[in-house]
């Protein structure tokens, strides 16, 4: 497409896609967790983990299913975003810390 040509167009491209996918996957991730836990335990997802009617164990169970699978759509989300940006922009579209790191090659 526009292959390192406009510097902009890509960092605006990875504002959009960079920035807002893995905020949709967080929320899309979240509620099929929430819908997983719900069909799979017959209970509610903990909303409130100092619930008294809450376990302590149900709590740290959706703690760890919800954290890990929020964090991991997240990290495939963005990987895919960077690569799409990348691939259509360049890499100087990406902010700094999602460049790819060259390796001077010194004699």
């Amino acid at each position: 497409m526009f292959k390192g040509k406009d510097t902009s167009m890509g960092k605006l491209a990875w504002q959009i896609i960079g920035v807002g996918a893995p905020i949709a996957a967080a929320f899309v991730a979240r509620k099929t967790l929430t819908f997983a836990w719900e069909k799979s335990t017959k209970r509610p997802a903990p909303s409130n983990p100092v619930d008294d009617e809450i376990s302590m164990s149900e709590a740290l169970a959706w703690t760890i299913v919800s954290g890990v699978g929020v964090a991991v759509a997240q990290l495939v989300v963005q990987r895919i975003a960077a690569n799409t940006v990348r691939n259509n922009f360049g890499d100087e579209a990406l902010p700094k810390k999602f460049r790819k790191q060259i390796e001077e090659v010194t004699d």
